[in-house]
């Protein structure tokens, strides 16, 4: 392994050469160590703050990349500071204002202003402010920079597993969890928060999803076993593209079910009655390979059963002890197995019944 420390260089850089290297494309997103640029306004706003009181800010990490011998320009990705980075480019950019109701200074005459609306000052102020940099230079390879990340945040709080496991891995099932973590399905229906989205909680339940097509309701849903799967699928994935069809397959017949009714829509926004009605069309599509109009009455049905719990009609005494079932089923240790696994039997017989 490269002595790493050898190879960084740390050095003082204002914001305006940052966001020149930004506008001449030379700055890049290392998306294996970080996602897309999603930090929240909230967020943003207390950054820009602290750079207008003159605080100093966590350092960047980038790292070289190539060079172009024509003009000599090079190329950095950013391997620590995307949301920082993205929040003063997009402020200098006047793509929000720094609004009241989230500065910690309520009365300072920043307070609601763009960037072209400050003073002068302020404004240069934010252009020159500098931020420590740390250039890791091209020699270091792709795997001592996973080290590298992966040891600095082994003792934050900051990073989940998720994240962690981003960061790790760059191969064939994560890759996989995050083409399907662009479907129309997942916005649709409003199933991830946008802090989840931020702390890639929509990869770790996409992955969970991916582990029972390729493993069977039966494996264990654990961190640890994730981790495992992702080291197993990493380099090598035969069935990539099946279950990639596979999976968009049973998002579809989701997608049909919310779109048969608003009540089911957002019934399954919680991910315990997702996950569930997931597992239960994967029976119903290899059985079948689509959904009747006894499916979606079914499902219809046990949805405003269960959301009418206490003021069951008469006449429908089994569905009612199923629901009933289930909806103890769902309160607490919904990630136990024999949980999940009894789940998944009452949704299936609900469906097919």
């Amino acid at each position: 392994m490269a002595n790493v420390t050898d190879n960084i260089k740390i050095e003082s850089r204002d914001v305006k050469w940052l966001k020149d290297q930004s506008d001449l494309e030379l700055l890049e997103v290392d998306h294996s160590f970080q996602r897309k640029y999603i930090w929240t306004v909230k967020n943003q706003i207390l950054l820009i703050e602290t750079i207008l009181m003159g605080y100093p800010v966590p350092e960047v990490y980038l790292w070289q990349k190539q060079t172009d011998s024509a003009s000599g320009g090079t190329i950095h990705s950013i391997i620590d500071g995307q949301q920082r980075l993205g929040s003063i480019f997009d402020f200098v950019n006047n793509k929000f204002t720094l609004r009241k109701n989230y500065v910690d200074f309520k009365d300072a005459d920043y307070v609601n202003k763009t960037f072209e609306e400050l003073t002068d000052d302020q404004r240069t102020q934010i252009w020159q402010y500098p931020l420590s940099v740390r250039f890791i230079k091209r020699v270091i390879g792709h795997e001592d920079i996973v080290n590298m990340f992966l040891r600095l945040n082994s003792t934050s709080t900051t990073l989940n597993p998720q994240e962690l496991r981003n960061a790790e891995y760059n191969g064939l099932f994560l890759r996989l969890a995050n083409e399907l973590s662009k479907l129309e399905i997942w916005e649709t229906i409003s199933l991830f928060t946008g802090n989840e989205y931020r702390r890639m909680r929509d990869i770790e339940f996409i992955s969970s999803l991916l582990i029972f097509i390729r493993l069977g309701i039966n494996e264990e849903t654990s961190q640890k076993n994730i981790n495992k799967i992702y080291d197993t699928f990493n380099d090598e994935y035969e069935d990539f593209e099946s279950d990639k069809t596979l999976f968009e397959s049973l998002v579809d017949m989701i997608s049909q079910l919310a779109d048969f009714d608003d009540s089911i829509k957002k019934f399954i926004k919680r991910k315990v009655h997702f996950y569930t009605l997931f597992t239960a069309l994967y029976f119903v599509y290899r059985k079948h390979e689509g959904l009747s109009s006894n499916n979606l009455e079914n499902y219809k049905q046990f949805v405003e059963l269960y959301q009418s719990k206490g003021n069951l009609e008469e006449g429908v005494t089994n569905i009612n002890s199923l629901v009933n079932e289930y909806y103890a089923l769902s309160q607490e240790g919904t990630q136990g197995k024999s949980n999940r696994l009894r789940r998944f039997e009452i949704i299936r017989d609900i469906l097919t019944n």
